[in-house]
């Protein structure tokens, strides 16, 4: 349990220096009932022969089990709603303190619950985007899960690119895919992320094994420009080393506290 002394800290830190930036990793989505790729029961674990390709990779090598394995994530996804994590993050920004969001998830949620700036480095679930002419579409929750139902629920045999197929062409006639960034394809938004990084006074480094890259290279970039970095999570992590401060404990309980002593 996180004292409120240090809890008091932090939000003095805050409140002095303003301009924050929440670094987020699935950690935070994790709160929300999305289990994150490499915990049990995920799908390096259930999955292990070309699970360290990400899903694309897991598709690939078990196309007999695509329908199921496609279908369960779309669930997961679908069920999941921001948590208090993500709702002290609109908190933040909205009390002037959080300049941006910086996250690895794709599922949507910072979005979802609010927060204005969000630079998706691994991409976006809910976007797709034309292979022709680099357009890109964004679709609401229902509109975009009914979409995606109807496609997978119709195939016997999945694997991405059979997705990708069946996916509704661009505007310009070109062909469409998922809006995110699988393993070994370049992160989106990258450059923006770290001027983020590099011009906060405080980062918040939230729910990630920082093992990811080169998104872990963030809170770096902020730290070199002398950031107070801040990191919560439930253990100590590759990035806990960068931390002037290290709570530990699930981003949904202890940011609300942060923000109740900020009030």
């Amino acid at each position: 349990m996180v004292n409120d002394e240090l809890i008091k800290r932090v939000s003095e830190t805050i409140r002095s220096k303003g301009r924050v930036v929440a670094f987020s990793g699935a950690g935070i989505s994790k709160e929300s009932g999305v289990s994150t790729y490499r915990e049990p029961g995920g799908l390096w674990d259930r999955f292990p022969e070309g699970s360290s390709g990400g899903i694309l990779a897991v598709l690939a090598n078990h196309p007999e089990q695509g329908r199921e394995i496609f279908l369960s994530f779309l669930e997961t996804i679908k069920q999941a709603k921001p948590n208090p994590g993500h709702l002290a993050l609109v908190d933040l920004e909205k009390m002037g303190y959080l300049e941006a969001v910086v996250t690895q998830n794709v599922d949507n949620l910072h979005i979802e619950a609010g927060n204005s700036r969000v630079f998706e480095l691994h991409g976006n679930l809910m976007r797709l985007k034309c292979l022709r002419c680099g357009q890109c579409r964004k679709y609401e929750r229902e509109e975009f899960f009914t979409m995606m139902e109807g496609i997978v629920g119709t195939m016997e045999r999945v694997t991405m690119e059979d997705i990708f197929s069946q996916l509704p062409e661009c505007s310009c006639g070109g062909s469409s895919r998922l809006d995110f960034v699988g393993f070994g394809e370049s992160v989106q938004q990258l450059d923006e992320a770290r001027f983020q990084a590099q011009t906060c006074n405080v980062m918040l480094i939230l729910g990630t094994s920082g093992v990811v890259y080169p998104a872990a290279t963030v809170p770096a970039a902020a730290k070199s420009k002398g950031a107070f970095v801040i990191e919560i999570n439930p253990n100590r992590t590759d990035l806990t080393a960068q931390a002037d401060i290290f709570l530990q404990g699930q981003t949904g309980k202890i940011l609300p506290r942060i923000v109740d002593s900020l009030k």
